[in-house]
C-alpha cells in the first residue's frame, strides 16, 4: 500500500484501539484537553507523512491561485496553513468518535436546505445524496439516525466491516453500510431498492474506489483538470431518482453546518440524452465542490494528489 493509502486508511478510519482511546480520553477529560490531543497527533502526522503533506501543499496552491481562494485562506500554502489543514482533519476524526459514542448532543447543528431531507421522509420519498471528502459527512448520516430518517451510506468492501464491527461496539445510531465491491452490481440493486422503499443513499462522488478502476471523466477544478468518478452519476441518471449535493462542515468548535443544494430532480432520461446529462450532472456537482472548498478551504479532506491522472 502506498503511503498515500496508508495516510487514508489512519486519518478516515484509523485503529479500533486508537479510537476508543480518544473516546475515553474525551469522556474523562473533556473536549477542551481533548482537542490539544488532537493537535499533538495532527502535528505527528503532519511531519511524518510526506506524501499527504507535500498533496496538502498543491491543494492549498490550487486554492490560492484564485481570488476567492486567497481571500479564504487569507495568505498561501505556508507551513502554518498545512499544518492547520492537518489540525482540520484530526479534529473531524475526533468529532466523529464524539458523535460514534452516542453524545451527538454536544454537538451544535444548523440546517442549511438539510431539513428538506425531513419533509421528504414524511412523504416516503427517497433520494441519493452525493457527498465529498469536505467537511465530516458522517455527521449528517448520525443525525439522520438519531432522528430516525432512513438513511444508507455506500462504503467501499475493504473498509465496511470493519467500521460495522465498530461502530456497533460503541452502541451509537445505526446506519445501513452497503458494501461496495469491485465488478458486482450488487450494490447497484440495494441502491434502487432503498430508494423504491423512500430511503436515502448516500455516496462519496469525488473519489473512484481503491483498485476498483472504474470510469472517470477529467473535469476542471480549482483550475485544473482533475479526474472524477463516472459510477454515481451514471447510477443517477440510470435510476431517474432525486440526486442532491451534500455536506457536513464544522463551522465553529462543536458546531457544524449542513448543507443541501439541488442537483436534479426526479425524471426519466431518453437513452440518446443520457451521456450528455451525465457530463451535466457532474458538471453541476463540481460546481458546488468549488464553491463550498473555497468557503471551507481547509476541511478539504483528500490528502493525496487529486489533479494527478492516475489518483484513485
Amino acid at each position: 500500500m502506498s503511503e498515500s493509502g496508508r495516510w487514508t486508511q489512519v486519518a478516515e478510519v484509523g485503529t479500533s484501539s486508537a479510537l476508543r482511546f480518544a473516546g475515553w480520553f474525551h469522556r474523562r477529560f473533556g473536549r477542551g484537553p481533548s482537542l490539544v490531543l488532537v493537535g499533538i497527533a495532527a502535528a505527528y502526522f503532519c511531519i511524518t507523512h510526506g506524501v499527504a503533506r507535500r498533496a496538502s501543499a498543491r491543494y492549498l496552491e490550487r486554492l490560492a491561485s484564485t481570488s476567492e481562494g486567497r481571500s479564504a485562506l487569507g495568505r498561501g500554502p505556508r507551513a502554518f496553513q498545512i499544518l492547520r489543514h492537518f489540525v482540520e482533519i484530526s479534529i473531524s476524526v475526533y468529532d466523529r468518535i464524539v458523535v460514534w459514542g452516542g453524545a451527538i448532543e454536544t454537538m451544535e447543528l444548523e440546517h442549511d436546505g438539510s431539513d428538506k431531507l425531513f419533509e421528504l421522509a414524511r412523504e416516503g420519498q427517497g433520494a441519493l445524496l452525493l457527498g465529498a471528502h469536505l467537511g465530516n459527512l458522517d455527521m449528517m448520516s448520525f443525525i439522520s439516525g438519531e432522528n430516525g430518517l432512513p438513511m444508507n451510506v455506500v462504503v467501499y468492501n475493504e473498509n465496511a466491516e470493519r467500521l460495522n464491527a465498530f461502530l456497533e461496539s460503541l452502541g451509537g445510531p445505526k446506519v445501513n453500510l452497503i458494501q461496495l465491491r469491485p465488478g458486482s452490481m450488487q450494490a447497484a440493486f440495494e441502491i434502487r431498492a432503498c430508494l423504491a422503499r423512500g430511503e436515502f443513499v448516500a455516496v462519496m462522488a469525488d473519489r473512484t474506489a481503491p483498485h476498483a478502476g472504474g470510469p472517470t471523466a477529467r473535469f476542471d477544478f480549482l483550475g485544473h483538470p482533475a479526474p472524477f468518478p463516472l459510477g454515481p452519476f451514471r447510477l443517477a441518471n440510470a435510476l431517474g431518482c432525486r440526486v442532491y449535493f451534500v455536506l457536513c462542515v464544522r463551522t465553529a468548535s462543536a458546531k457544524y453546518r449542513t448543507i443541501l443544494r439541488t442537483v436534479s430532480e426526479p425524471g426519466t432520461v431518453p437513452r440518446a440524452e443520457r451521456r450528455k446529462n451525465v457530463n451535466e450532472l457532474l458538471g453541476r456537482y463540481v460546481t458546488l465542490l468549488e464553491q463550498f472548498c473555497r468557503e471551507y478551504p481547509l476541511q478539504w479532506f483528500n490528502f493525496y494528489d487529486f489533479w494527478d491522472e492516475r489518483a484513485s
